[in-house]
C-alpha cells in the first residue's frame, strides 16, 4: 500500500517528469535567449 500511495499510477509519475522536464527547458531557452534580445 506504502508503493501505492507514493506513486498511485506509473502515467502520472510519467507526466510530472514530462512537465518537469517542460519547465526546465522552457526556463533554459528563456535564460539563453535573453541576451539576444
Amino acid at each position: 500500500m506504502i508503493n501505492t500511495f507514493l506513486y498511485p499510477d506509473s502515467i502520472t509519475y510519467l507526466m510530472v517528469k514530462l512537465c518537469v522536464l517542460f519547465l526546465a527547458v522552457i526556463l533554459y531557452l528563456m535564460i539563453t535567449a535573453t541576451p539576444v534580445t
